[in-house]
Order: structure tokens, then sequence, then C-alpha cells
């Protein structure tokens, strides 16, 4: 497309016919003027997109009023030239530059004044387009800038918060928080894994985003599980859940379905032990930065969850007992201490129950110690079984067991003592075909007011020790002032002050245990 066939507008104000024809023919055919007389208005608006000339006489100019003259100076689309009178006198350069004209042409015009001031008009142009994409692309570098401070932002603070904590269901609540400043996120799930002790499969764990209805419920788990099987390379033997949302209430939760289901691997030092599933809207896209710092905070709480699990795992096996995985004494000894300081502090009742194998020893001589470490085994399962989660049994010693029990008052401690009891006397603990038998002895004791745990452990091992030499296979409770009572293996009491507790340094006489 030629100029000359769209050619570009000038505007003339006032100019006299001659002069109009001078500039017209001088500027070629790739413009037109537009002559107006001196007060019109429509030179002004110039055309949306360009920057257009506009030649005005000086006294047509002096003769608009101050308020047009302002008007005109303030319009930056129409570059005004000045036409000097023939015989005025000269102007000043900052004079003609503060009334808004671009250059100033003494007349009479000619060919060359008039083609000069429009070259002057074309590299201004030139000047403002390049300025005006400058700044463009200042603006730009000035956004990306911003958006990648902010990304930083983002991921220095989930870099901060993960790393605050050693708890993954603190790690992942915090992260479902700080990650719905960058996507719509609308639920929240993890499974993580490792290999099963003794077998080829995967023990896993998954952590839900609440406590969902069971439709809903059954949906996130098959893609949690299907996940753990697939990056995990086997199948899942055994699964614990957990809820990143507290309360006891179902929520409704979208379904895997619903939206768009990112599925992001968890892994560390080359090993995956872990997904993330994230939910958003069907119709979101993310921007590449916005996939980049996605991937990078995905990295940062990997670390997180993976120095979690681990501190976890090693805290673990420092409080479970090796062999029957149940707390081993130093975390019986820990937990007993913080129970008796809250039954000091609210006078909740404490009681304890120390258990002893009877003739442990012979099952080691008979059938071998990998006999006697499955019997050791079933005992901790069948106290697993016998207990509330809010119990805690130990292992306190070789074939010695201990369960604490808050909450619990000595006579309710005295049944459980016998349910367990009578348990353990009709199990087979065998593994193999030959059957293996045996019985337990038992000490209660409650602890009282103003007692220490030290207390609790003492009455009880003397309870016990009374049991072992009673006969065995029986449960004997202690108190300082109920004294030492027996039940034996027909579970009826033998008598109602079997033993008396005397002074600590004076030796408990008994009568009556058969």
């Amino acid at each position: 497309m030629h100029r000359a066939e769209h050619p570009e507008i000038m505007w003339g104000l006032g100019l006299d016919p001659d002069t109009a024809a001078l500039i017209e023919e001088s500027a070629g055919p790739g413009f037109a003027l537009r002559n107006l007389p001196p007060d019109a208005v429509a030179w002004m608006r110039g055309q949306e997109g360009q920057s257009q000339a506009a030649w005005i006489p000086q006294d047509a100019w002096e003769g608009l009023s101050k308020a047009r003259r302002r008007a005109c100076r303030s319009v930056n689309s129409v570059r005004r030239i000045l036409i000097v009178a023939e015989g005025a006198e000269p102007l000043e350069t900052e004079q003609v530059l503060s009334e808004g004209f671009l250059t100033a042409v003494r007349a009479p015009l000619t060919r060359y004044k008039v083609r000069d001031a429009l070259l002057r008009l074309r590299e201004l142009d030139s000047l403002s387009s390049d300025l005006r994409r400058k700044t463009e692309e200042v603006m730009l570098e000035r956004e990306l800038l911003t958006r990648k401070g902010n990304h930083l932002t983002f991921l220095n603070r989930v870099l901060s918060r993960a790393s605050a904590s050693l708890d993954a269901g603190t790690i992942l609540s915090k992260a479902r928080t700080d990650l719905r400043h960058l996507l719509p996120l609308e639920v929240m799930c993890a499974v993580f894994w490792n290999r099963a002790d003794g077998g080829p499969g995967l023990d896993a764990e998954m952590y839900l985003h609440c406590l969902m209805a069971p439709v809903e419920h059954a949906a996130w788990e098959e893609v949690l599980l299907a996940a753990a099987e697939r990056l995990g390379g086997a199948k899942v033997a055994d699964c614990r859940q957990y809820c990143l949302t507290p309360g006891k209430h179902l929520r409704t939760t979208p379904a895997p379905g619903s939206g768009r289901l990112l599925m992001l691997p968890l892994s560390a030092g080359g090993e995956s032990f872990g997904c993330l599933a994230l939910l958003t809207q069907k119709g979101v896209r993310l921007a590449k930065d916005q996939v980049q710092t996605l991937n990078a905070a995905v990295n940062h709480l990997a670390l997180a969850l993976r120095n979690a699990l681990l501190y976890r795992q090693v805290k673990s096996m420092a409080d479970h007992d090796g062999l029957t995985r149940i707390a081993n004494r130093r975390r019986f000894e820990e937990r007993l201490e913080e129970e008796a300081q809250r039954h000091g502090r609210y006078e909740l009742p404490l009681s304890l129950i120390l258990l002893d194998l009877d003739h442990f020893k012979n099952i080691n001589d008979t059938h071998g110690h990998q006999t006697g470490d499955a019997v050791l085994r079933g005992m901790a399962g069948l106290l697993l079984e016998s207990l509330r989660s809010s119990d805690l049994p130990a292992r306190y010693g070789g074939e010695e067991f201990a369960v604490i029990l808050p909450h619990t008052s000595r006579e309710q401690a005295v049944f459980l003592a016998e349910r367990i009891r009578q348990r353990v006397s009709q199990r087979n603990f065998s593994e193999t075909k030959d059957p293996v038998r045996l019985t337990v002895s038992a000490g209660v004791a409650a602890l009282e007011p103003g007692a220490r745990g030290q207390d609790l452990v003492s009455l009880a091992d003397q309870a016990l020790y009374l049991a072992k030499n009673g006969g065995r296979n029986r449960v004997v409770v202690a108190g300082p002032e109920a004294g030492t009572q027996s039940l034996g293996e027909d579970g009826e009491r033998l008598g109602t002050e079997a033993v008396a507790v005397v002074a600590a340094d004076q030796p408990l006489l008994a009568h009556g245990v058969m």
C-alpha cells in the first residue's frame, strides 16, 4: 500500500491559498493538506495512532484565546509548525518550544524550508517511536523481574516453612496453604512408601485432604495407591491413613476426575519415595515460569519430607524395641514421667501393669531362641490387641513387659491384667507345627496422690515378685492402703489382704497365696 493512495493528512490553520498550495506541493504526493479557518478545532483531535503536522501562522496563533492555546499544547498527536511572518522579530528557540511548537519557519516559505520542517518531524517521530519501544521493553523487563522476585519469595517461604518442622503432616498442611498462592488448589493429598520388612510389598501411608465421604475417599485412595505401586515398583502390602484437616465431620471434597489432577513424584538422592496429588480447576493453564516454580517448590518439599520421614524412622527405632516393635524401656520411662506429671496436675487415675513370662528360659532351652523371639513378638502383638490407643505397652526387660494405663483406676487395671493373663494361657505362640504355650504373671499398681512414677514401678514390681513366688500364672495387685491382693489361676481373689505393705526398708509379709 503506497502513501500516495492513502496520503498523510496535514493541517493548516488560517493559511492563505498560496502558502497552502506551496506546502502541499513541497511535501509531495504522500501528504494532503486540509486548510481550516483560524477558529476550527477539528485538527486538534488528530488521527488516532498517527502523529500529524499542523502549519499555523504566527498571527493566527496569537489570535487564539489563552484557553485554546493551552488546549492545543495538550494535544501530543499533532506536531505544530509555526510560520513566522516575514518582518516579525526573531523568536528564541526556547520560546518556540515553550509554546508547544516543533520548530518555526520564517516566511516566505520555500520547498526547502517545508521539506526541512517535515524531515525534523520524521526524526522526532522516529525518536519517539524508539523511546516508546524502549519504554515498553523496560516495562516488560520490570514485570518479568517482579514475577521472578515474587516466585523467589514464594520459594523462600515454602522452603523456610517446610524446614521449620520435622512432621510430615505439618509440612504438607503448610505446603497446601502456600501452593494456593501459586495456583487455584482445591485438593491436595500425598502418599509415601518404603519396602516392607521381610516381604516384597510396600508399606505405604496416605495423607488425605480431609475427612471425606466414602465414595470420594475410595476414589482418592485408588488414585494414591495406583501412584505408589507405579512409582514404587511393587504392590502395597500395608497402608496407614492420616487426615491433613482436623475435625470429625465429613467435608465435601471434589473427586479426582472433577478437575485437572497433577501427580508430582517426590524423590531424594535419586530414589522415589512419595507422590503429591494436586487437584485444580479444569481450565487452569500454567505459564512456563509457574511450572518451573512449582517444580522447584516440589523439590524443596521432597527434601523436607524425606528428612521428616527419616527423622520419624530414626526416632521410632530409638523409642521402640527392635524385636517386638513396641516401646522400649527408655520410652517407657519418658512416658511414665509424663503421665505421672499429668496425674499430679489434673488428679487423673494412672495405673501400671508389669508382666513376666513364666519359665521363659525353658522355651529357649527346649525350642530354641528363634522360637523364644517368636513368643516375645507374639506377646507384644497380644498386648496391642488388648489395649487402647492411649495405653502404652513396652518391653521392660528380657521377658518382662510393662503397660502404662492413663485414666485407668486400680480396679480397671486388675480386670485388664486378668484378661491378658487368660488370653496368654489360651494362645499358641508357635510359628511352626509344634505348639508353644505359656503363662504370665502380672503385678498391678495405681499411682497415689503425691507419689512419683518410680513409686508406681516399685509397687508394681513388688506385686509381680509376689505373683512369681506365689505360684506364677496369677495377677497380684498392690497399693499402699489396700495392701496387695492376688487373683489365682481361676481368676478368683485369694484373700482380702493377701499381702500387707509395710515400710520400704522392711520385707513384705505374705500369707494365703497358694
